[in-house]
């Protein structure tokens, strides 16, 4: 059944550019907050129990909390900032790189020359995140979708797109997606 797309707009979004794909940085790259507030709760408990409830004790109480807060949301709001575009046109990476630094970068699905997958490592493989590597006609110009749920998936998908594209040269907002993906 033919589909018009996902319904998500975007900057810079072109007239006949319907969305396939929205992909998010998997969760476990949220990891360090974790980290951060069970070192925090570690320190906090040290304090109290070799310094007791002194006036000190809760001033580094107060400071540490708050730093771990604005630590986690420092940290989600990187996480939330960067988002995985894969339309009937273009694979569209936004990445914030810190607070006030985002990066864009895009290729051309009828430029991309290769695809290909990779998970590395013990938990990526236990978790089944990974990379898909892009690689396009230009040579220069690579549109990595680094850690993302389920990479050979969003492979398939952008190859679908792209031999669609190039059986019928259509650029229009119709697209046949599989009813697995979203």
């Amino acid at each position: 059944m033919p589909d018009e797309g996902l319904d998500y707009n975007f900057r810079g979004r072109r007239q006949n550019e319907a969305v396939i794909l929205v992909v998010k940085f998997h969760k476990w790259l949220l990891m360090p907050i974790a980290y951060w507030w069970l070192a925090t709760g570690l320190v906090i408990g040290l304090a109290v129990y070799y310094l007791g409830a002194t006036s000190l004790v809760s001033v580094i109480v107060s400071l540490l909390v708050l730093v771990a807060i604005f630590y986690s949301l420092y940290q989600w709001f990187l996480w939330n900032g960067g988002n995985y575009i894969i339309t009937n046109q273009r694979v569209i990476r936004t990445e914030q790189i810190s607070l006030f630094r985002r990066q864009i970068a895009e290729a051309e699905i009828s430029r991309i020359q290769e695809i290909s997958t990779e998970i590395r490592g013990p938990i990526h493989t236990m978790l089944g995140f990974g990379t898909v590597k892009i690689r396009t006609a230009t040579g220069g110009n690579s549109v990595d979708i680094e850690d993302i749920a389920n990479p050979y998936d969003i492979q398939q998908e952008i190859a679908r797109v792209q031999q669609q594209l190039a059986e019928t040269g259509h650029t229009g907002p119709t697209i046949n997606r599989p009813k697995g993906l979203s």
